[in-house]
């Protein structure tokens, strides 16, 4: 849930405090209006999102084969598993019941062979009217900075700029051997592997023109 609602309001956390506040405010009221205004199309008990993941469910059940004991105990064997089923206490042995509060496919095979209704094994707050409650408060409508009260206390200052330290690194012991570098190349003669010649790499050999001026020169050179 926290990340969830991270990624939600990551556009208005680069925003200052009072900003940033506003914008998240802003979204809230704009979302308890969206799902009040949904909602009112619903006309089934359970939301339509979870009576979706239910019908799959249910589809899944018919390869459930249940067995009661006489107590609203069952033993359901699916494919080549074996779970066991207490409808009293609505726990499945897979513990998906349990940990979702929607019933398993096992559990559905059990519900079907008492009864034909899931309502009263479904949880209630998958309900469309606990669905309601959460909506139920709206955010009151505020005017704009410039119609807010001020303040008779000084004006909040910006904290200066402080340069934050570098990376820096653990102080070794007196025992340790000092940290390795990379070799300074500063005084290095730089040959090239194409042309012998020094002064530039293979990389550039092609496309300048100093190996044809390395070789004038030492024709020159000879010649004199």
């Amino acid at each position: 849930m926290c990340e969830s609602f991270n990624k939600w309001i990551v556009k208005a956390r680069f925003f200052p405090i009072i900003t940033m506040l506003e914008i998240i405010r802003r979204k809230v009221m704009v979302r308890i209006q969206s799902n009040r205004s949904k909602s009112l199309s619903w006309n089934t008990v359970i939301c339509p999102n979870i009576l979706k993941k239910i019908n799959s469910y249910i589809s899944l059940s018919g390869v459930c084969h249940a067995i009661c004991n006489g107590q609203d105990q069952y033993e359901v064997k699916h494919w080549n598993n074996r779970f066991t089923m207490d409808l009293q206490k609505k726990e499945c042995s897979c513990r998906y019941w349990q940990l979702s509060g929607l019933p398993c496919p096992h559990a559905i095979s059990c519900i079907f062979f008492k009864t034909n209704t899931l309502d009263d094994y479904i949880s209630k707050c998958y309900t469309v009217e606990e669905f309601n409650k959460i909506y139920n408060y709206c955010l009151i409508p505020v005017e704009g900075m410039q119609s807010w009260p001020q303040s008779d206390r000084p004006p909040l200052q910006a904290p200066g700029y402080v340069r934050m330290p570098g990376e820096k690194e653990r102080k070794r012991e007196s025992n340790e051997k000092p940290k390795v570098g990379k070799i300074s190349r500063v005084g290095t003669v730089i040959r090239c592997r194409k042309c012998k010649q020094i002064g530039h790499n293979r990389s550039i050999c092609d496309k300048s023109y100093v190996c044809q001026y390395i070789s004038f020169r030492d024709k020159q050179h000879h010649a004199t």
